[in-house]
């Protein structure tokens, strides 16, 4: 049976969209190389799932679908841009996310459906953030010039999750969007 390597995702609105082109525009200019999110890409992810049937992934849509109906319509911030580095590299360039307790209270919700649908939900700590790029090559003094960069908050209304495949290819991952789940209370099949 064929698997789909999958994850389950919020998705972006238009104004997200925008700041991350204006980003990598100003990323680019100063010198930095990269792996750029492109824009119809761009997500916050609440859980990689990894590879499942397509049957596993309509039980959990279905779970998840039980588990947040009602859920209330939240926003959550995107309000700067950090990076995690290695020996003083930066590895990765990501905008923070805040409008915690609400997004932390779905995120428990979300591992509490897979875990009932038996897939292991490693028990880490949510840090939630977008990814903005995967980085190649970067220039000299590259935190003073990233700290340079500032932007007005983002704000991003969030009342379904989506469950999406991945494909990794030559040109980067192509994401499918299979689920989207209402907190209203529906499971729209969308791939």
């Amino acid at each position: 049976m064929e698997e789909l390597r999958t994850f389950i995702a919020l998705d972006s609105n238009i104004e997200l969209k925008i700041l991350l082109k204006d980003t990598i525009e100003k990323l680019n200019k100063m010198g930095f190389k990269a792996n750029w999110t492109t824009t119809e890409n761009i997500h916050l992810t609440l859980l990689f799932l990894g590879d499942l049937s397509m049957h596993k992934i309509a039980e959990i849509a279905y779970k998840i679908g039980e588990r947040i109906s009602g859920f209330p319509t939240f926003i959550f911030d995107v309000n700067n841009l950090g990076f995690f580095e290695s020996e003083n590299s930066p590895k990765n360039f990501w905008f923070g996310v805040s409008g915690q307790q609400t997004l932390h209270g779905l995120y428990k919700e979300i591992q509490k459906a897979v875990s009932l649908c038996e897939i292991e939900v490693q028990n880490e700590e949510f840090v939630p953030h977008i990814t903005v790029g995967r980085i190649k090559k970067y220039p000299e003094h590259w935190k003073k010039l990233i700290s340079s960069i500032d932007f007005e908050t983002i704000k991003v209304p969030v009342n379904s999750v989506c469950i999406y495949s991945s494909t990794l290819t030559k040109k980067g991952p192509v994401y499918e969007k299979l689920y989207t789940i209402d907190f209203e209370g529906g499971v729209i099949i969308n791939g």
